[in-house]
């Protein structure tokens, strides 16, 4: 089916520039085509085309003219279409001549040459490019649906997870339950967490990965490799070296912020 659709889209392009092509040679040529001729110029010209998207469409993923490379992929791009123009212009001309052979009908090859370059190459090059206008366009609407997709997925998955909102510490032979709302920070100390709640310290035997999973994203990001924090408790956000930060608690204390985690601060979704 896929194939059917394929070949039909190429054969309407075809029987349209046909009739484009024999509607304009009988206003304004002194030997106008005969239609079957229109067709025999026009048709195969498509068909060739529709080969030859393939060789596009696979050049225009291997090289994406994105922010990052289009300086360099565009004069590939700019020569390929160039080369690939010229070859389709060469292939439909000699598959032209073969039907006027077929038909019995004298055909000048050479002549027939320079007459369709002056008439089509330049719009084989922009075929060329809008083949890969379309790639490019098709690509992008697939990539944002997939991060739609994954976002979606990460969405779904937070709000299926249980969020804990009390952690059991013990302390001096005591177990008692400290709320997470209470913690102001928390970092990694090996197998364990420290949890920071005000002027006291309790630990927990824990991996920081493993709590954050536990935690609210939403109330709890993650700051550093060893740091977790909870956003009620910022204060103020200030700019440090190189990208990154320094994130002040209500409390007073100072957490250096990496740049690596400054999005999960400044308030876009975790990622």
């Amino acid at each position: 089916m896929h194939r059917l659709k394929w070949f039909g889209f190429w054969t309407l392009l075809g029987l349209v520039s046909a009739v484009q092509l024999f509607l304009s040679e009988q206003r304004l040529a002194l030997h106008p085509y005969a239609w079957w001729q229109a067709l025999a110029t026009m048709l195969p010209a498509w068909y060739l085309w529709g080969l030859l998207s393939l060789v596009v469409v696979w050049l225009g993923r291997r090289f994406r003219l994105d922010g990052a490379s289009f300086g360099r992929h565009f004069f590939i791009h700019l020569g390929a279409s160039l080369d690939l123009a010229l070859l389709q212009l060469v292939a439909a001309v000699a598959v032209q001549d073969l039907l006027h052979i077929a038909a019995g009908e004298p055909f000048a090859f050479a002549q027939k040459l320079v007459d369709n370059f002056t008439l089509f190459y330049h719009w084989n090059v922009l075929i060329y490019w809008a083949i890969l206008a379309v790639v490019h366009a098709r690509d992008y609407h697939r990539d944002l649906e997939e991060r739609r997709a994954a976002l979606a997925e990460l969405e779904r998955r937070l709000a299926a997870r249980p969020v804990t909102e009390r952690l059991l510490v013990e302390s001096d032979g005591r177990s008692f339950f400290v709320r997470t709302s209470e913690v102001d920070w928390m970092e990694a100390a090996k197998n364990y967490v420290r949890l920071h709640v005000g002027d006291r310290t309790h630990v927990l035997r824990a991996t920081l990965s493993a709590l954050e999973q536990r935690l609210d994203p939403e109330r709890f990001r993650r700051i550093s490799r060893s740091a977790l924090v909870n956003l009620d408790r910022v204060r103020e956000v200030q700019p440090w070296f190189h990208g990154d930060a320094v994130v002040i608690l209500e409390s007073g204390a100072r957490l250096g912020l990496s740049r690596r985690y400054r999005t999960n601060v400044l308030g876009t979704p975790v990622s």
